[in-house]
């Protein structure tokens, strides 16, 4: 699981059926400090749960397919929390 960021909205005229109705973000990636340690990416938010400004956990490869009810879609990363803070 990794931190980030949504930092903006991906618009898409055409997707998959897998991902049809699912929000496209924009995600920098953070360390817990706040600091940015990637380049920006592209994450899927199957669950809806966030919006641009809000930090987030995040997860990759197999793990994001697997944040979608249907138990598959083609993405890379996908939100699966909202942090409501760091101790």
């Amino acid at each position: 699981m990794k931190l980030g960021i949504v930092t903006g909205v991906v618009w898409a005229s055409r997707k998959v059926k897998e991902i049809e109705g699912c929000r496209m973000y924009i995600v920098q990636p953070v360390t817990s400090e706040g600091e940015i340690n990637e380049t920006p990416l592209v994450v899927a938010d199957p669950k809806r749960l966030a919006a641009p400004g809000d930090k987030i956990v995040y997860v990759t490869s197999t793990d994001a397919t697997q944040a979608f009810d249907n138990g598959f879609a083609p993405v890379n990363a996908s939100i699966v929390e909202l942090v409501d803070g760091i101790a």
